[in-house]
């Protein structure tokens, strides 16, 4: 059975502590997907934006089944081209797209999407950092598999509403008692090809109905100065998203 091949990227981020990322943010990812990977049915490998060809040259790109992707602070800089070529692998192709924590507003997430990815709720970034409840919506679906409602002690807050699409699925659902705000914070759509495209209700315009051949996964903890990444049920859950996402479940 041949491997599904995973590409881990992240924007280098000058601001994530070696304290607590030696690796970088898509080094503690891919390690947390290779460690759970008991069967060995994954190829991981990770790029930055300050590789060649913004680290997604298209022959990898082409031979990519899953692109996770975590940007914050250099969301500019990636290019519209790259952005439209990770959209057309996605909505035309097939490939699963897992977004991590602040890339609801890069450029692949809004353009696959087609949202603005707005937090209408704002943010905080509390000092001492607060605690984040997540409660599991949906214990039935692939990517909840293994996972029951948890605390992650130190996050950044993200408030509702959140500007995408209407989800397949909510799975994972975030409370902050410092605010008692909430938040989706494990979010799943399928785009592209096999979508209803008479379909208007909501801001996406119709890409939350039907069966689209891209699986797209959004994943809101993983605040740059936060272990978050090191958390066994955080890489529980990468981890099946991106069975999910590469159609092996």
């Amino acid at each position: 059975m041949s491997k599904l091949r995973v590409l881990v990227w992240d924007e280098n981020p000058p601001h994530a502590p070696k304290a607590v990322y030696p690796g970088s943010i898509n080094g503690a990812v891919a390690e947390g997907l290779r460690e759970l990977d008991k069967e060995g049915v994954l190829e991981v490998r990770t790029a930055n934006l300050d590789e060649p060809e913004q680290g997604c040259p298209a022959d990898l790109l082409a031979n990519t089944d899953v692109l996770m992707w975590w940007g914050h602070a250099r969301h500019g800089e990636v290019k519209d081209e790259l952005a439209a070529r990770i959209a057309e692998r996605v909505q035309q192709e097939g490939m699963g797209f897992v977004a991590l924590h602040s890339a609801h507003y890069s450029k692949p997430f809004r353009t696959v999407l087609n949202c603005t990815g707005h937090l209408k709720g704002g943010w905080r970034e509390n000092d001492p950092p607060e605690d984040e409840h997540i409660r599991v919506c949906a214990p039935w679906h692939p990517i909840a598999k293994g996972v029951e409602d948890f605390v992650l002690n130190g996050e950044e807050m993200y408030g509702a509403p959140f500007d995408v699409p209407p989800p397949l699925v909510v799975i994972l659902q975030s409370y902050f008692p410092l605010g008692g705000e909430t938040f989706p914070s494990g979010l799943c759509w399928t785009v592209g090809k096999g979508i209803d495209a008479n379909f208007t209700s909501g801001p996406g315009g119709g890409v939350g109905q039907g069966e689209g051949i891209g699986r797209v996964f959004y994943f809101r903890p993983g605040h740059e100065t936060m272990p978050t990444y090191f958390h066994p049920v955080v890489r529980r859950i990468l981890y099946n998203a991106v069975l999910w996402a590469g159609k092996k479940v």
